[in-house]
């Protein structure tokens, strides 16, 4: 099976931005020691500081199973309940 990459695009509300940064710190450093994940990049858009996105590749969608319930990826979904003005994730795959 061929690698699945994932755009996660979220705004968290102004008040939770900075108890969401340690919560990020821990989900990026968890996933990126994943024996399934290829990269997993957090970024944040230059013109609002409150919108994030988490580039992720994988290398199955075994993998992303794997890491759905992993501690470190729960604590996260668990943590920004409520706390997300918006969140869209588009999975992918390469083409060329």
């Amino acid at each position: 099976m061929s690698e699945i990459r994932i755009v996660a695009e979220m705004e968290v509300l102004p008040q939770h931005r900075e108890a969401l940064m340690p919560v990020l710190q821990a989900l990026v450093d968890g996933s990126r020691g994943e024996a399934g994940n290829i990269s997993y990049e957090l970024t944040e858009d230059l013109s609002n500081v409150y919108h994030f996105f988490v580039i992720e590749t994988w290398a199955s969608q075994q993998a992303i199973d794997e890491h759905n319930v992993t501690p470190h990826f729960r604590a996260f979904v668990d943590f920004v309940e409520g706390k997300l003005k918006d969140m869209d994730v588009t999975l992918l795959k390469k083409v060329f």
